[in-house]
């Protein structure tokens, strides 16, 4: 350990105290003692105290518990004993305030985790020579060995690499990050060395002097004019374009404000000079998050002296014209960073410009009116935004003459007087939220205004005309710039005539009124000086309703302009209401709720009070007064009876009244408003006569007192539950097989009564033997409800709903049946079946026969029979057949037999009567069953796995062993477990296969699975196979013996059921052999890498008919020598599993290999095959989406077989299959079949299970992964990870080269992808003739140009050459051929097409002869570029100095030293003489 030293630290093993000072270190031992005595409780509360007092530990404590990674602060000042620790320390010199490290661990074999961004918080350094004064911050990695990592500042400011990526701390010790670089501290002569003197690149242009451009730039070197609106733009570059050479430290260097003639800094030009280099590559930005790029998101390339210009996204060689000249047009804006809106004056028009004044604003006064300013002189601009801050950025114009721009950002607006805003009546509508007007009100003397608007800065967002134009204003006047629309705000309309009353009532008058001839948007009415309503210009005539019996009225109108601004109101007419008259019927009057504690009532004020205030409601029941209930001020009143009988029925009707008819309740009301209302209305329902008082009653409402969703008890027979709801007419009773844990019925008994709250109703565990809780059955019993509308539920995310996503409905009482998605009303069970006997056939096998049972008129007919043994169900007849056979029995044991009809509803009836027999002399058991056998390479060892099923029949007794048979002779004997035997035998019953089968994968006969639950117990691997050879294997199942029955009974087994078995047993009982299963020892191939410098060709074995073929594997077989022999070594082989569709791109059961294109076993033989050819199979990964097999409660294809999934593994969104309730969908939902959803684990456990024994059991040794943008690309990644990181492809299609890298790079490299990028350059290319987009900086094209170890190239597969989309197939076959000759000598994993493959024999022979010299010249992915020649008619180019391709009509050759190896129609390949 290290102890305390003159550079004050003190270390020691792991619990000791660590300071700088002594008197640090007897501090915190002192503190360390104190603490040790406090109890947990006690110790806790005071860190969290402690905690409370220190926001900056507390903020630590919070990033050191959510880090991916351990970290501290370094606790010595010694570098040296730093370097010299186990760990990483980083030590990073900013001129950040608050820096911080993002980073990651690299560990092989590990995902790599990041920390949250923006990272980890570094603290101020304490080591020597690197102090925090001078910028130095530290943390330490006490457990990591390799880091990756970048700094930032905790926003937009990030410390990188000059030549991008990330900074790499490649080992443990001492890291210094100064100067964009990163460097190990060394030791030196045992002594730490001085802090390094990193010197940053130096990398910079010079000051810009003043004049004209072309003069200047005459003196040699780059000349950069940039127009921006960025304070102050920087240039983040380097001198030239070779990689090696060092970029700006970001942003960059400063820009000038430009002096050049004719370029103008107040038109926002902005200058760089170097008079010494020749070509530029670089990025202009505003010094923190805004970068303009090139299109496409390239960095802009000078690519030779001279003066250039970046504007309006171009870039651009000034010449003389262009200095005379400059273009009059506002800059367009960068896609992140908008430009400021300015136009570039000519150089005639400086003089002019200078001397008009500037731009000013005049003072506003608070009282302004609209009116006002419409008559005033000049020019006012009215603008409506959203921003706080707005400016207006413009100049003035004089006839042919125009001032200068005003500086960046313009004049700020001042908001508009409130009285402008309530005159614009839209106005003032559209100024809801952070809406505001504002008012630029400009001097007398300015004729005319050129501006734009923005947001103040410091990163400009504009609004411009349309077009992206300027706002130009020739003539004064009051203008409008609101929303996109820019015009000239109109004077008022005048007011319209005076308004004619039409009709008067106690609670309503009708005026209208003659409509103004034009310009009218609407018309507001104003009642007594209040607005009451706005109308469209359309409508002359308002009912305003809702007034006071005998009271008069006085209204006005006004019309409003079609830009919104209100005119002058009409002359007044008055109106008298009618005198008060009895109050109307209650409106919606309806039982809100109703159980055995009480009924509600609920009903609506009425639609006609009168002309008078409606004060209370009289509530009758069976004709007496039950209630009064006071109004209030709400619109729905409610009243509960409380005092009810359980199931009674009762009528109800409410009357409305003025005043309660109780004196008491009369005083209490009166008292009430004469405190709220005014005097006038107080007294006004005085005067109301009484023979006025009360209203009409109500249509009268009945109800009974129960609740019709009050659940009940279900009856133990079905029968008896039946005749119960039919006899009472009354009751709904509804079984449901469900595996959910808990059920939910959310329902509604009456649309009037409303739905239960979520998540309603629970179904209880159904008692009804019918339908045994044991089985999944629930049951909801609803005695008293007549109707129900219901979807199920497991009070989740999960819903049972019907066929098109409705609601199930029951209409009449009765006892239904809800399942797989049908609600039916159930017939009465069967009756039991008669005269059943069992007959004993053997030792194994016992006859069934019965007597079918008789049908009454209610029942269903029967459908078929289910059989019990001993109690327990062990199948069910095929249809209606009274006769059974079952098998698989031990010999001398005692079996119970009953049976039970079941009709068409799935319904059983009562069992039979049971019967008993015993079995008689075992005999030979039957063959095993699904024999497969495999070769493999286990620990380096060539091995053959067998795996197979126990026999349908073990004879009368367990089978306690197999023989295995190699080539006739027997090799081994597998015995069965004596655990197994004796839980089989304790029962008296083995177990059966065809039961068990449940409980396992159901599995075609040759299909492969690794989960079956006889897997442990029945394999076998052969270990003693020669490479090369053939063997045929066999198995025989062998009964127990008298030696192991013995030692079962000496082990305390007890026989059971009277079985005497054990006692019986005959010795080397031996069934018949299995069908041979035969094998090739012939190991697998080691699975291909990404980025291997081999040659690799890919080989794509069908195209969209290869299904029609009786085998298409058997074709492939014969393919195979050939493909061999010309260099082909991978073959992309179609979807292997089980498919809804002919194509395999629907799969159904992962782990059954019997589709179109052949069965499980030609699929293994053809595997095998390859794998002595030397060719490797490509897996097709089709995981984004998969079909059930079967639907579930609901009806919905939501159950999945091997593996066995439900809806929880189908993404909730997912349009295809409705139900789902996994997560939501990562990337693009499938629109054909149900989205997985790969955020559950178990999914990606499944998804890795697959992917690994289709490669260790199967034999394939690569990875194509379908349609990847389904789902995110970190599942993908980690899933080629899981298999060992392969050679993987993904079929990502996207043209965009820059959208693939991004894909690329969130895999973390893992997958290659398709380069659709280079196909449609390519095509294009060809088709033209012309092939200059080949070439991109010296690049091909595409991925391949970009990151060709991860470019998969290719010229169709099975969906391009039969899309319209893409315009079909690549071309005729000259086209075809020369484009394989490209992709077939360039860098890239390049990839045929079957169906090119068989377009002619002429075809497939030079494509044949183009892989043998790819494969002679060992090109592979990464293989040396050098394009000669790129344009019309030619492209040329030589690749590793080993092979030379030239393409199209043009002339050209590689020169001496070549000849000629392949050559076509405009096509020519030559490799070194």
């Amino acid at each position: 350990s290290v102890q305390r030293s003159s550079e004050g630290y003190v270390g020691g093993a792991m619990g000791q105290v660590q300071g700088r000072s002594g008197l640090d270190v007897d501090l915190l031992t002192k503190l360390s003692a104190g603490l040790e005595v406090l109890s947990d409780d006690d110790l806790l509360s005071a860190a969290a105290s402690f905690l409370l007092k220190r926001p900056s530990l507390k903020e630590r404590l919070k990033s050191r518990l959510l880090s991916v990674l351990d970290f501290e602060e370094p606790s010595v000042a010694s570098p040296k004993v730093l370097a010299e620790m186990g760990g990483i320390t980083v030590l990073a010199q900013t001129g950040f305030a608050s820096p911080r490290i993002h980073c990651a661990e690299a560990k092989t074999g590990h995902a790599m985790l990041w920390t949250t961004p923006p990272g980890l918080l570094l603290a101020p350094s304490g080591v020597d020579g690197f102090p925090s004064a001078s910028g130095w911050n530290a943390l330490r990695f006490p457990t990591s060995s390799k880091l990756e990592l970048v700094v930032n500042d905790g926003g937009s400011n990030w410390i990188k690499p000059a030549t991008g990526g990330n900074f790499i701390a490649d080992g443990e010790g001492l890291w210094i990050l100064r100067n964009g670089q990163l460097q190990r501290h060394e030791i030196r002569d045992g002594q730490s060395a001085p802090a390094p003197e990193v010197a940053a690149p130096v990398v910079k242009m010079d000051s810009c002097p003043a004049g004209d451009a072309l003069k200047i730039a005459e003196d040699g070197g780059i000349l950069v004019l940039f127009q921006s609106g960025w304070k102050t733009p920087r240039l983040h570059f380097r001198l030239g374009q070779a990689d090696h050479l060092p970029w700006t430290t970001p942003p960059g260097q400063a820009m000038e404000a430009s002096q050049i003639v004719g370029f103008p800094s107040s038109s926002g030009w902005w200058a760089l000079k170097s008079s010494k280099v020749q070509s530029l590559e670089f990025v202009p930005n505003d010094g923190g998050s805004q970068w303009l790029k090139a299109p496409g998101g390239q960095n802009w390339v000078i690519s030779g002296p001279g003066a250039w210009k970046l504007l309006d996204g171009r870039l651009g060689k000034i010449t003389r014209t262009a200095v005379a000249a400059p273009p009059e047009s506002t800059p367009a804006a960068p896609p992140t960073a908008p430009a400021a809106p300015v136009r570039v004056a000519s150089a005639a028009k400086v003089q002019s410009q200078v001397a008009m004044p500037g731009l000013s604003l005049r003072s506003l006064s608070a009282n302004l009116t609209l009116r006002e300013l419409l008559k005033s002189k000049g020019i006012a601009v009215l603008y409506r935004t959203a921003w706080s801050n707005p400016h207006l950025h413009g100049r003035a114009l004089r006839g042919a003459s125009a001032g200068e721009w005003t500086e960046l950002p313009g004049l700020a607006l001042p908001a508009a007087p409130e009285e402008i805003g309530k005159e614009l009546l839209d106005g003032a509508a559209g100024l809801a939220g952070n809406t505001r007007l504002y008012l630029a009100l400009l001097p007398a003397d300015v004729q005319g205004l050129q501006f734009v608007f923005n947001d103040g800065g410091p990163h400009y967002r504009w609004d411009k005309a349309a077009g992206g134009a300027d706002f130009s204003i020739g003539e004064e006047g009051v203008w409008m710039v609101s929303g996109g629309r820019f015009e000239r705000v109109q004077p008022p309309p005048p007011a319209p005539a005076t308004p004619e009353v039409v009709s008067v009532s106690r609670i309503a008058v009708t005026i209208s009124w003659q409509p103004l001839p034009s310009g009218v948007k609407g018309y507001r009415v104003f009642r007594n000086a209040q607005q009451v309503a706005a109308l469209s210009g359309a409508v002359t005539k308002y009912v305003d309703t809702g007034l006071h019996a005998a009271h008069d009225f006085a209204y006005t109108v006004a019309a409003v302009g079609t830009q919104g601004i209100l005119g002058a109101c009409s002359e007044t007419v008055t109106a008298r209401t009618e005198d008060a008259g009895k109050p109307g019927q209650v409106s919606a009057l309806r039982i809100a709720k109703a159980s055995g504690k009480g009924v509600t009532l609920e009903w609506s004020v009425p639609e006609d009070n009168g002309g008078a205030a409606v004060t209370a409601y009289l509530v009758h029941r069976d004709g007496k007064e039950v209630a009064t209930v006071l109004s209030g001020t709400a619109e729905k009143l409610t009243w509960t009876d409380t005092t009810v009988t359980h199931a009674a029925t009762y009528s109800y009707v409410v009357t409305a009244c003025h005043l309660p008819t109780r004196a008491e309740l009369r005083e209490k009301v009166l008292q009430q408003r004469a405190a709220s209302v005014a005097p006038e209305e107080h007294d006004f329902l005085l005067d109301v006569p009484e023979d006025l008082n009360l209203g009409e009653a109500s249509p009268p409402v009945t109800a009974c007192a129960v609740d019709e969703l009050e659940v009940g008890p279900c009856k133990e027979q079905l029968r008896v539950q039946q005749a119960e709801v039919q006899q009472k007419k009354v009751g709904v009773v509804v079984f449901y097989k469900t595996t959910w844990g808990r059920c939910y019925a959310h329902c509604c008994a009456r649309q009037e009564l409303g739905w239960t709250a979520p998540p309603g109703v629970a179904l209880e565990p159904s008692s009804c033997l019918t339908f045994p809780a044991a089985e999944g059955w629930m049951v909801l019993c609803l005695p008293y409800a007549r109707s129900l509308e219901f979807v199920l539920t497991d009070g989740g995310r999960s819903w049972d709903k019907a066929p098109g996503g409705a609601n199930y409905k029951v209409m009449t009482p009765g006892v239904l049946l809800l399942h797989n998605g049908h609600l039916d009303g159930l017939a009465a069970p069967p009756q039991c079946p008669t005269s059943l006997t069992a007959k004993a056939v053997d030792g194994s096998r016992v006859h069934l026969e019965w007597k079918c049972p008789a049908e009454e008129q209610d029942e269903a007919p029967v459908k078929c029979y289910r059989v019990f043994r001993n109690g327990r169900a062990i199948g069910k007849t095929e249809s209606t057949t009274c006769t059974f056979m079952d098998k698989n029995l031990f010999a001398f044991t005692d079996y119970e037999y009953s049976v039970a009809a079941v009709n068409r509803q799935e319904v059983a009836g009562p069992l039979s009567e049971s019967t008993s027999v015993k079995t008689e002399l075992p005999g030979q058991p039957s063959e095993p069953r699904n024999l497969r056998a495999n070769c493999r390479r286990e620990e380096g060892h060539l091995t053959v796995h067998l795996e197979w099923e126990p026999p349908a029949d073990c004879g009368g007794a367990p089978v306690a062993s197999y023989e295995i048979l190699r080539n006739g002779m027997v090799v081994s004997l597998v015995e069965v477990s004596s655990s197994r035997l004796r839980s089989e035998a304790a029962e008296a019953k083995p177990l059966d296969p065809e039961a068990a089968a449940e409980k396992r994968w159901v599995r075609s006969t040759c299909s492969y699975s690794q989960l079956s639950w006889f897997k442990d117990a029945l394999t076998w691997d052969d270990t003693e196979v020669q490479s090369g050879e053939s063997y045929a294997y066999e198995v025989r199942a062998v009964q127990l013996g008298p030696e192991r029955a013995g030692e079962l009974k000496k082990g305390g087994l007890v026989q059971r059921c009277g079985s005497r078995f054990l006692d019986n047993v005959l010795s080397d009982v031996i069934g018949p052999a299995c069908e041979p299963a035969q094998v090739r020892a012939t190991p697998f191939l080691d699975a291909p890498k990404l980025g291997e410098q081999r040659c690799v060709i890919t080989f794509q074995a069908f195209d969209w008919d290869s299904h029609k073929a009786e085998s298409w594997y058997n074709v492939l077989q014969g393919l195979l020598p050939e493909l061999r022999t010309a260099g082909i070594n991978v073959m992309w082989l179609p979807p292997p599993s089980d498919s809804v569709d002919d194509h395999g791109y629907l799969p159904r059961k992962w782990y059954v290999l019997d589709n179109h294109y052949g069965s499980a076993a030609q699929l293994q033989e053809l595997i095998c095959s390859m794998h002595e050819q030397e060719i490797v199979p490509m897996l097709d990964v089709v995981v984004n989406h998969r079909c059930a097999s079967l639907q579930d409660s609901a009806g919905r294809w939501l159950k999945f077989e091997e593996p066995d999934w439900e809806g929880w593994a189908v993404c909730h969104n997912s349009p295809a299959v409705p139900g789902g309730t996994g997560a939501g969908v990562t990337g693009e939902p499938a629109q054909y079949a149900p989205s997985v959803d790969h955020s559950n684990p178990r999914i990606r456990a499944d998804v890795s299970a697959y992917i690994h024994y289709m490669m260790e059991e199967v034999g394939f040794r690569a990875l194509r992964f379908d349609f990847v943008k389904g789902y995110s690309p970190q599942f993908q990644r980690d899933y080629v990870r899981a298999a060992g990181s392969p050679f993987a492809v993904a079929e990502n299609w996207n043209g965009d080269p820059n959208g693939l890298h991004e894909y690329v790079r969130e895999c973390q490299g893992t997958m290659a992808v398709y380069d659709f990028p280079l196909y449609y350059t390519l095509k294009r290319c060809i088709h033209s003739n012309n092939f200059e987009d080949l070439n991109c900086n010296g690049r091909l094209a595409g991925i391949a140009g970009r990151d060709p170890a991860r470019a998969c190239t290719f010229i169709d597969n099975h969906d391009t050459y039969q899309l319209a989309v893409v315009g079909g197939c690549f071309g005729n076959n000259e086209q075809v051929l020369r484009a394989y000759a490209l992709i077939l000598t360039h860098p890239g994993v390049p990839g045929i097409f079957h169906w090119d493959y068989v377009r002619g024999s002429h075809v497939r022979e030079k494509l044949l002869q183009l892989c043998s010299i790819r494969r002679d010249a060992n090109i592979h992915s990464t293989s040396q570029l050098n394009i000669q020649a790129s344009g019309q008619g030619i492209y040329g180019a030589i690749i590793d100095n080993k092979v030379a391709l030239k393409l199209g009509t043009g002339n050209w050759s590689p020169g001496g030293g070549w000849q000629a190896a392949v050559s076509g129609h405009e096509f020519c390949v030559w490799i070194r003489a």
